[in-house]
């Protein structure tokens, strides 16, 4: 018989301690997890992502708007350009000099760049109104009350099938909240790290070429104001206008000036169409990969 009662009592003794450490094994996980919900409900609530996201748009929004208004000096030299005629005719012989064969393809090409500017600076503008979106107070207190309704489910409920709704719910508007500052950080790393020196080297060699063509037809212009008519000079004044003009080398210098807004515009283009489009929706699509998944109940 005693040897029953010991065994009954180390029985009672080893259940009970299974229960207690059964007990702490539940409390610490629900700690955690009322912990990181109670963190990212504040961090939510503070600005800084906010802050930081709008940044990054404006510098890209920024960054936008002074390649759109190179796009459109381009555009305005070449024009010039295309639109000037030099032609001298003392003592009746005829001299023309034409750019316009040269720049029309460049013209074209800056043309559907303009437009591409427009589309990214349009990408931009959706992407601030989005981080606004993203601070709505109305979110942030849907936010707050699935919260506190997560944290109170650990303390009141026992159905597992209520805390997993509230916590996917939690995690759904957490990544509503902070989509568009993750993907303005995000986009502005890609940016520094892999498309920085090629927006720097193209915008400087863009400037460059707009002052050259511009420079260019200032000289065509003042060349073409040669006083025709004087027919005791003519033969004095074809000869300086025709040592002054120097066709070929004014062409050679077209030439180059187009070569590189050609190259140097590709180069732009792929800067803001990876930058504006390419990489938001390939963070819009990862993240809406998360929160479709949210959304598949077991």
């Amino acid at each position: 018989m005693y040897e029953i009662e010991v065994t009954a009592r180390l029985g009672s003794a080893n259940t009970r301690r299974c229960a207690k450490l059964r007990g702490m094994q539940s409390v610490k996980p629900s700690l955690l997890i009322i912990c990181a919900v109670v963190c990212a409900t504040v961090f939510a609530l503070l600005p800084v992502t906010d802050t930081v996201g709008r940044e990054h748009v404006d510098a890209s929004f920024k960054r936008a708007l002074a390649v759109a208004a190179i796009a459109r000096g381009l555009n305005g030299v070449i024009s010039v350009a295309q639109g000037t005629e030099l032609a001298i005719q003392p003592a009746g012989v005829g001299v023309n000099f034409t750019p316009g064969e040269i720049l029309d393809p460049i013209n074209d090409l800056v043309e559907r760049f303009s437009w591409i500017m427009l589309l990214a600076s349009s990408s931009l503008g959706v992407q601030k109104v989005l981080l606004k979106m993203s601070a709505w107070n109305g979110l942030l207190l849907g936010l707050v009350i699935v919260a506190l309704s997560l944290v109170a489910s650990h303390f009141f409920m026992n159905s597992m099938r209520a805390k997993e709704v509230l916590g996917r719910l939690f995690i759904f508007l957490l990544l509503l909240r902070f989509m568009m500052p993750l993907i303005a950080i995000a986009n502005e790393m890609v940016y520094r790290t892999f498309l920085e020196n090629d927006y720097v080297e193209s915008t400087t060699k863009l400037e460059s070429a707009r002052d050259a063509i511009g420079k260019i037809n200032n000289e065509v212009t003042s060349d073409a104001d040669v006083p025709s008519g004087l027919l005791e000079r003519a033969s004095d004044l074809y000869k300086q206008v025709v040592d002054k003009v120097d066709f070929e080398k004014r062409y050679e210098r077209y030439r180059i000036a187009a070569g590189s807004i050609g190259e140097n515009t590709i180069d732009m283009i792929v800067v803001f169409v990876m930058q504006t489009l390419v990489f938001p929706l390939l963070f819009l699509g990862i993240l809406f990969g998360a929160m479709r998944r949210l959304t598949l109940w077991r």
